[in-house]
């Protein structure tokens, strides 16, 4: 029945046209005049869009499909990125993420980069974190799981350089607003790391092989979130996704770029690498107060606890990122006549190293080392 009236439609609408015309043709002919002349020749005017046919078709449809363009073409959907963890894969070219089951939650994002395997807890971003050095040395020595390491990073967002490359007037105006200093975004987390070659048992009671080694991690993990919930602590783990998007964009989304002295030179950015010594709490305090103020884009703040014989260790490592390769070394600069970073640049692969969100503790990796350089072992960042 629908298909009848489908099809009859266009002749209900073709039968009202010629009505239509017609209608005006009378009235047109009955009035006379100028204007009843008019009315007259528009009806025939209709009359003949109706009737006439041209090419064995109707002359109105013809006439109505030749403006027509047809279907929109879709819009194509931005390609990928070419390299998903960018600049994290380009220091660690083994670095893959995965996916693990965890019940005692939602799935756990875990990365592993040839040597061990890590997760990561977003931590509340309403406060500075402070420097968890007692509560990661008890986690360190007790968990039955023999972590490898606890790296807490800190990443604070300044505003677009666009008002000085492009004048743009909202980032022009919020440096000038009365309390400048201030950061527009800051992210925190921690992160614990499982080597199996350090501990193989964990990774063997839970069936061994990067399964055993996966499952061990989530469960340090999971108590080590334990622990920050006793603390008051509120952390979140994070999934597979999340994961990969933190190493893409705590790195650089572009992977290319080329190692210069204390400095990482990319495509899009410019990375300036620097150490720390923090010996307590204050120092960490003050560090990222003054990072707080940076003009970079963004600055990072890693501290890698490690558990020592004389007790928990933190290596500290900043980066500063900016689109103006002046602005990064000369943040640099300004923080190092601060007081709060060294004066020697560390190796560019191994601060670069530090201050991503993969828990690395400090020892040689061979995935540091670029294709062409020499086999030598890199400089831990101390």
């Amino acid at each position: 029945m629908n298909a009848v009236g489908n099809e009859r439609q266009p002749w209900r609408g073709r039968l009202v046209a010629v009505q239509a015309g017609l209608g005006c043709v009378a009235t047109g002919v009955a009035l006379a005049g100028p204007w009843g002349y008019a009315l007259a020749g528009g009806g025939g005017a209709v009359l003949a869009g109706a009737l006439a046919r041209v090419g064995g078709d109707w002359a109105d449809r013809r006439l109505l499909a030749a403006p027509r363009r047809g279907d929109l073409a879709a819009v194509p959907e931005p390609p990928p990125p070419a390299d998903p963890l960018g600049l994290a894969h380009t220091v660690l070219p083994a670095l893959d993420v995965v996916e693990v089951a965890d019940r005692n939650g939602p799935p756990l994002g875990v990365l592993a980069d040839g040597r061990g395997h890590a997760a990561a807890l977003a931590l509340p971003s309403g406060a500075l974190p402070s420097l968890p050095v007692g509560l990661a040395g008890a986690f360190l020595a007790e968990d039955p799981a023999r972590p490898a390491a606890v790296q807490l990073c800190v990443e604070r967002f300044a505003p677009p350089p666009w008002d000085a490359r492009h004048r743009y007037q909202p980032t022009l105006a919020y440096r000038q607003l009365p309390v400048g200093g201030a950061p527009i975004a800051l992210r925190s987390v921690l992160l614990t790391r499982y080597e199996p070659l350090a501990a193989p048992a964990a990774a063997r009671r839970r069936g061994g092989g990067e399964a055993g080694a996966r499952a061990a991690v989530a469960a340090a993990t999971a108590r080590l979130r334990a622990r920050l919930a006793a603390g008051g602590v509120a952390a979140t783990p994070l999934g597979a996704a999340e994961l990969a998007g933190l190493l893409r964009e705590s790195g650089d989304p572009d992977g290319r770029g080329r190692p210069l002295a204390g400095v990482w030179s990319g495509e899009a950015a410019t990375h300036a690498l620097a150490t720390a010594a923090v010996p307590d709490q204050a120092a960490w305090t003050r560090l990222l107060s003054l990072l707080g103020g940076c003009a970079a884009d963004r600055a990072l703040a890693c501290a890698t606890l490690t558990a020592e014989p004389d007790g928990p260790t933190a290596r500290v490592a900043v980066r500063l990122v900016s689109a103006l390769p002046q602005v990064a070394a000369a943040e640099r600069e300004r923080l190092v006549t601060a007081g709060v970073l060294d004066a020697a640049p560390p190796d560019p692969y191994t601060g670069l190293l530090a201050t991503l969100p993969v828990a690395c503790p400090a020892a040689p990796l061979s995935e540091t080392v670029p294709p062409a350089a020499s086999t030598a072992p890199t400089r831990s960042a101390t």
